[in-house]
Formats: structure tokens, C-alpha cells, sequence
């Protein structure tokens, strides 16, 4: 019985050594300083930056088409043209159209010349009434028939309504279109715009930005002015607020429609000091959050309970209490830290 208890005991007391043993080795890895990166903090309470991202629109695009039908034969620009106001864009074969004309102004001068005989006639009280008012009611019948083929006339021209770019080209030579059949998609831009989602926790300062400025990397256009065109009542479907703003174009900056835009927005901050963390620094033990704050004399980490209040602009969160403003956090691995561990910043941190 003795011969066999022996050989149990020397089994049990390598197993506590080695229990020993690996605990020491945990012990030691747990100790064992880790590469950290830490993050100075600020407080703010004069004025915060909101960025987001957007892109470049026209002011408008709009289609536009013959008032009369007829057969194309003189199609004048292309896509990606830049036409000026009242410029001549394309005309339709006016040979029916000056026939009417010509029609239509003789038959007018016939009963004008009429019309003008009987109110000498009418003056002299050789005429009634009830007869000049019909002779009147076919002179005005005339003049608007005139009036309206020289318009017609006219309409064979198709001009551009403003100053802008051929988007769309939807006809060629020798098609025939009728009235009101689209026939170049025009770009207006004598501004851009930029649309973006604002959260409802600033929609309501949306208008009172204190600077708004655009990056346009593409484009090599930098710190570009902008203002508030429109915020909508109500939220989309994402829960944001929809704004659009309102770009000044220039000659000297090549911006152009579809464009990805930064939009990078000043806005004054409300009188209460809050710290703003990033998101990743916070981590949960119990219920609670916190943050390691790194002891720059001591080479360690120690943690901190935060209360946080939202989640702001690019991936930060603002803490109401816990924090001054003037610590140091650290941002990256804070799962596998434990507590009064020594850590090793990182020459890339924000310190």
C-alpha cells in the first residue's frame, strides 16, 4: 500500500510545480511591458469641427426640346459642350414653317386693311356697331394666327436658357421629333452643391455654422467657401437631417459635377467643457466604462471610469465626467491591458 501511495505523491507535487511554474510564467507575460498607443486629450468648449463627406452636383439639369415637331437638320453641339445663354443649339427644317408664316400674314394684312376701312366707316356713322365689333373680333383672329406662325417660325431654332453644359445629346441629324421631345439634358453650373446627412443632435445649429469650408483633393482645391442652401424638416430614412450647400464656381477651380467632396464645418460648441475621446479608447468591466489612463512617470496604465454622453463626428464620443481634458489615453489594445501594467508608447502617439 506504502509502494503505491508513493509514486501518487511524486505525481502531485509536479503537478503543483508545474501549476506553479506556468502560473509564474502568466505572472511574468501579464507584467511584461506592451507597446501602446496613447492619445493626449483636449477639452472643448469654444468651438468644434463636424466632417463629412459628400459629393459635387449641379445646380440643376434640365431637358430641353423643340416647341415645334419637325425633321432635324442641323444638330450644333456635342456632349461636354459649354454653351451661353440664347446660343443657337440645334434647328429643325423651317420650309413648312415659313409657308404658314406667309399664309398667315397675308390673310392678316387682308383683314387689317378691312378692319381699318370700316372704323373710318364706323367714325362717320355710316356703320353699326354689332358690324365693327365682328370685323374686330376677325382682325384679332388674324393678328394671333400671324403672330403665332412667326412664333412657330422662330421655334425651329432651339437655343440654350442658360449658360451651362451638354450633359446628354438625344437626337442626331434627320430625326424627326415632336414638340416637346427631349433633345439635349443641360448642366447649370453657375454654382454646385453638396449634399450630406447632418444627425438630429445638430440639426438644430445647422444654421448658425460658424464657417464652412470644402476639400475637393481631385481637383486640388482646398479650404473652398460654402453656405447653407437648405436643411430639411424631417429625417430620411438613415435618421439624418438631409443639408445641402451651396458652392461658388470659379474659372480658376477646376470643380466639376460628381466630385467626391470633405466637407469640414465650424460650428460654436455650448458652454459646458466636454472632453472628446475616440471611440475605440472606451472599454466595459462590470457594467461600467472606462478608460487606461497611461502614468507617463511610472510607465503604466491605470483604469478610469468615464460617463459618456454620444457618440460625435469621426468615430469619437464625448465624456461628461471622469476626465479633465489634460490626460493621456490609450487608444489601441485596451482589451488585453490590466491593471498598473507596464506599457510602452508607441512613437507614432499623440502626445
Amino acid at each position: 500500500m506504502r509502494k503505491q501511495t508513493l509514486p501518487l505523491l511524486i505525481a502531485f507535487v509536479f503537478v503543483a510545480i508545474s501549476m506553479v511554474s506556468c502560473g509564474s510564467k502568466e505572472e511574468t507575460k501579464q507584467a511584461a511591458p506592451r507597446y501602446v498607443k496613447v492619445e493626449q486629450l483636449g477639452t472643448r468648449d469654444s468651438e468644434e469641427e463636424l466632417v463629412f463627406h459628400g459629393q459635387l452636383k449641379e445646380k440643376k439639369e434640365v431637358n430641353v426640346a423643340f416647341k415645334v415637331g419637325g425633321q432635324v437638320y442641323n444638330v450644333l453641339v456635342d456632349e461636354g459642350n459649354y454653351v451661353k445663354k440664347n446660343q443657337v443649339i440645334a434647328r429643325i427644317d423651317p420650309r413648312d414653317y415659313k409657308i404658314q408664316l406667309q399664309s398667315a400674314k397675308a390673310q392678316y394684312l387682308q383683314v387689317e386693311g378691312e378692319y381699318a376701312r370700316y372704323q373710318e366707316l364706323y367714325k362717320k356713322n355710316k356703320l353699326p356697331i354689332n358690324t365693327l365689333e365682328r370685323l374686330e373680333a376677325g382682325y384679332l383672329a388674324a393678328k394671333s394666327a400671324y403672330e403665332a406662325a412667326q412664333n412657330a417660325l422662330n421655334d425651329t431654332e432651339l437655343k440654350a436658357p442658360f449658360d451651362g453644359y451638354v450633359y446628354r445629346k438625344q437626337i442626331s441629324n434627320y430625326e424627326n421629333v415632336a414638340p416637346g421631345q427631349p433633345i439635349f439634358a443641360l448642366l447649370d453650373v453657375s454654382y454646385l452643391e453638396v449634399s450630406f446627412g447632418l444627425p438630429e443632435s445638430k440639426v438644430n445649429k445647422a444654421r448658425n455654422f460658424n464657417k464652412i469650408m470644402i476639400d475637393v483633393a481631385n481637383a486640388n482645391a482646398y479650404d473652398v467657401p460654402a453656405e447653407v442652401l437648405s436643411v430639411n424638416e424631417k429625417a430620411n430614412g438613415n435618421d439624418m437631417f438631409d443639408v445641402r450647400l451651396k458652392v461658388n464656381n470659379s474659372e480658376m477651380r477646376e470643380l466639376k459635377p460628381g466630385m467626391s467632396v470633405k466637407v469640414r464645418i465650424t460650428m460654436a460648441a455650448n458652454n459646458n467643457h466636454t472632453v472628446i475621446i475616440p471611440v475605440e479608447s472606451v472599454f466595459e468591466k462590470q457594467g461600467k466604462k472606462y478608460v487606461w489612463l497611461y502614468d507617463q512617470s511610472a510607465s503604466k496604465v491605470v483604469s478610469q471610469e468615464v460617463q459618456v454622453q454620444m457618440i460625435e463626428n469621426l468615430g469619437s464620443i464625448s465624456v461628461t465626467s471622469g476626465l479633465t481634458g489634460n490626460e493621456s489615453v490609450v487608444v489601441a489594445g485596451v482589451h488585453s491591458l490590466v491593471e498598473n501594467q507596464k506599457v510602452r508608447v508607441l512613437t507614432n502617439s499623440k502626445l
